[in-house]
C-alpha cells in the first residue's frame, strides 16, 4: 500500500511537468558584439533577452550555432570565422525546444568596418496611396530584406471590396531594388484616425512571416486589429479579420506573454471608456483569444505606444506604455508570466510632453534594457536608463532634436557596437543620433525624406553589411530609400603647375582620395584630360576610411595657359569628383 501511494504521488507531480510548455524566446538589441570587421577570427556572441531555456539554440541565418545556456536572459554562441569572412548582414534568432518553444524575433549582426559618421544615397520608390506604416523583413525566405507597407487608401483594383486600404509587399533583390509582389485589400476601410499599425511575426509557427495590421472601418466606425498569414512567397491570406473590434485600436507589441510557445499580441486600446492595454493570446494558428486587460491609462490611448522586454530580470516579459494625455507619462507593467500584468510599484518620472513612440535597447552597455522616446510635444530627446528592477531613471545630457518627433527605433547603424537612434521628425526628415555607449547620444544627423513621413524601417537592403533605412511618406505616396554610401573626398580640388617647357614633363603633384563614408567606394574610372596625365594606386574599390593617391604630371604641348582635369567616376552620391588642372607652357 505504501508503494502504491508513493507511485500515485509521483504521477501527480510529474503530470504538470510534462504538460508545461517552453516560451517563444525574445531577443534584445544589441547583440554583443553587434558587428565585426570582415575577415576576423571567429567570435563568442552574447545574446540577451528573455524566456531562454536549457537547450535553447542561437541561429545564424537559420543555421544553429554551438550555444551555451547561461540563464533565462542570456546565451552565448560560437560564430565561426567563415560566417564573417565577407561583408554582409546576418539574421540572428534564438529557438527554444519543444514542447512549445519556437523561434524568437530577429536581430541583425553586421560584418563591416565601424565608422564615425554616416552617409546615404537617396532614392524614391513610388508606392500606394497614403503609405502610413512600414516593416522590413524577409517575407519570402530568400535571405534578402523585403518591405511591407500599410496604405490608408486603395488603388482602383481594390474598389470591388467596398473599402479603402491595402497592405503592399515589395520584394527586395538584395541590391537595393524592390518589386511589388502583392497587394492585400481590406474589405472594409482604413481611416486616418489614430496611429496606423503593421507588425510582422510568425503567428502560426510555419516558418513564414505573417502580419498584424490595425485598421479603421468607415462602415461602422470601429477600429480593428487583423492578422494575415504569409505564404512564404509574397502573398497573404486573412487569418483573423477581427482580433479586436472596439472604439479604437492603437499600436501593438508581439511576444509570448503567457509562455505557452505561441505568440500573443498586446494592444493599446483607444476606447474612450477604456484607454488601456488588451492582451490577446495566440492560438498558434494566426487567430487569437482575448486574455486580459489593464487600465485605464492616461487621458487617452489613441497615440499610445508599446514596447516589451524583461525590465526586472525575472525572465518574464514586461511592457512599457506611453500615454499622451498631459503630462506625458510612461507606465511600466510587469509581466506575471501568464499573460497578465501588474503596474510597477515605482513609475518613471520624465519631462516628456506627448510621447508617441518608444523603443527598447541597452544604450549604456550594462546588460539592462533602457527606453527611448519620440515626443510630439517637445524637441527633447528622452532616454530612460533601466535600473534592472523594473524602475527607470531619465538620462540627462541629451542633444536637443530641434524638431518634434513622432516615431523612433534603434539599431547599430555605424557598426561601432553602440546602439543608435533614428527618429521621424516634423520637418520632412529623419534624425539619426549615434550612440556614445553610456546612454547619451551625439548631435543628430538630419536627412531629408519625402512629404509627411510617418514611420520607418531598417535592413541591409543592398547586402553590403550596412543597415539602410526606408521611410514611408504619407504626404506624397512614396518610400524614401536611404542606402549607406561612400563619401569620396579630395585633399584638394584644383592643382596649378606653373611654368613648364613645352614637351617636357613636370614633377608630379599628388592628390589624395579618401572614403569618409559608411560603405566601400567602388571606383569605375580615373581619367585625365588636356596636357595632363595621372597614375594612381586606387584600384577598383576603396574600403571605408581608407585613402589612395593620384599623382598628376603636366606635359605642355603648346605655349601659353593649358587647362585640363582629372575626373573620378565612382558610386559615391557626389560622383564624379573633378580636379581642376592648370599650367603654362613655355
Amino acid at each position: 500500500m505504501r508503494c502504491s501511494r508513493l507511485l500515485l504521488v509521483v504521477v501527480f507531480l510529474a503530470a504538470p511537468l510534462f504538460a508545461a510548455s517552453n516560451a517563444v524566446p525574445f531577443v534584445n538589441q544589441p547583440l554583443v558584439p553587434s558587428s565585426i570587421a570582415p575577415g576576423s577570427a571567429g567570435l563568442t556572441l552574447t545574446v540577451n533577452g528573455a524566456g531562454f531555456v536549457t537547450g535553447a539554440v542561437v541561429n545564424w541565418n537559420g543555421f544553429p550555432l554551438a550555444t551555451t545556456f547561461v540563464n533565462h536572459d542570456r546565451l552565448k554562441a560560437i560564430v565561426p570565422a567563415a560566417n564573417v569572412a565577407k561583408p554582409g548582414t546576418a539574421t540572428v534568432t534564438v529557438t527554444n525546444p519543444a514542447p512549445g518553444g519556437g523561434a524568437s524575433n530577429a536581430v541583425p549582426f553586421t560584418a563591416t568596418v565601424p565608422t564615425a559618421s554616416l552617409s546615404f544615397s537617396s532614392s524614391v520608390l513610388g508606392v500606394g496611396l497614403s503609405p502610413a506604416s512600414i516593416v522590413a523583413a524577409d517575407f519570402n525566405n530568400d535571405g534578402k530584406a523585403d518591405l511591407a507597407i500599410l496604405d490608408l487608401e486603395q488603388p482602383d483594383s481594390c474598389y470591388t471590396f467596398g473599402g479603402a486600404g491595402v497592405i503592399q509587399l515589395l520584394l527586395g533583390n538584395g541590391a537595393g531594388g524592390f518589386t511589388t509582389a502583392s497587394a492585400t485589400c481590406f474589405e472594409n476601410s482604413l481611416g486616418t484616425e489614430g496611429a496606423p499599425n503593421l507588425a510582422a511575426a510568425d503567428f502560426n509557427g510555419d516558418g513564414k512571416l505573417d502580419l498584424a495590421a490595425g485598421w479603421y472601418s468607415r462602415g461602422d466606425g470601429s477600429k480593428n486589429l487583423a492578422t494575415f498569414l504569409g505564404n512564404g512567397s509574397g502573398g497573404f491570406t486573412a487569418a483573423d479579420t477581427d482580433v479586436e473590434s472596439l472604439d479604437g485600436v492603437g499600436p501593438v507589441a508581439i511576444a509570448d506573454f503567457n509562455r505557452d510557445g505561441k505568440l500573443d499580441i498586446a494592444n493599446a486600446v483607444t476606447d474612450v471608456d477604456f484607454p488601456g492595454i488588451f492582451v490577446f493570446l495566440g492560438n498558434g494558428n494566426g487567430t487569437f483569444t482575448f486574455g486580459d486587460s489593464f487600465g485605464p491609462l492616461g487621458a487617452t490611448a489613441e497615440d499610445e505606444a508599446l514596447a516589451t522586454g524583461d525590465f526586472n530580470g525575472d525572465g518574464i516579459l514586461d511592457l512599457a506604455v506611453t500615454s499622451t494625455g498631459p503630462p506625458g507619462e510612461v507606465t511600466i507593467l510587469l509581466g506575471n508570466g501568464d499573460g497578465t500584468f501588474t503596474a510597477a510599484a515605482t513609475q518613471p518620472v520624465t519631462t516628456m510632453v506627448f510621447p508617441q513612440s518608444v523603443t527598447t535597447g541597452d544604450f549604456n552597455g550594462d546588460g539592462i534594457l533602457d527606453l527611448a522616446f519620440a515626443d510630439t510635444g517637445s524637441t527633447a530627446l528622452t532616454v530612460l536608463l533601466g535600473n534592472g528592477d523594473g524602475t527607470f531613471t531619465q538620462k540627462d545630457g541629451q542633444p536637443d532634436a530641434g524638431q518634434t518627433t513622432s516615431f523612433i527605433t534603434t539599431a547599430d547603424f555605424n557598426s561601432d557596437g553602440k546602439l543608435d537612434l533614428v527618429l521621424v521628425d516634423s520637418a520632412n526628415a529623419i534624425l539619426i543620433y549615434l550612440g556614445n555607449g553610456d546612454g547619451t547620444f551625439q548631435t543628430a544627423l538630419e536627412t531629408a525624406v519625402g512629404a509627411g513621413p510617418s514611420q520607418l524601417a531598417f535592413g541591409d537592403f543592398n547586402s553590403d553589411g550596412r543597415l539602410d533605412i526606408a521611410v514611408a511618406n504619407s504626404g506624397d505616396n512614396t518610400v524614401t530609400l536611404l542606402l549607406q554610401a561612400a563619401a569620396a573626398t579630395l585633399s584638394r580640388e584644383s592643382v596649378a603647375f606653373g611654368n613648364q617647357p613645352v614637351g617636357t614633363a613636370s614633377p608630379s603633384q599628388r592628390v589624395t582620395l579618401t572614403n569618409k563614408g559608411s560603405a566601400r567606394l567602388a571606383i569605375e574610372s580615373i581619367i585625365a584630360s588636356g596636357d595632363f596625365s595621372q597614375t594612381n594606386n586606387c584600384g577598383s574599390s576603396l574600403p571605408i576610411g581608407r585613402s589612395c593617391h593620384i599623382d598628376i604630371v603636366f606635359t605642355p604641348t603648346e605655349d601659353g595657359l593649358r587647362t585640363g582635369s582629372i575626373t573620378i567616376t565612382d558610386d559615391a552620391p557626389e560622383s564624379p569628383q573633378v580636379i581642376a588642372l592648370s599650367g603654362t607652357g613655355t
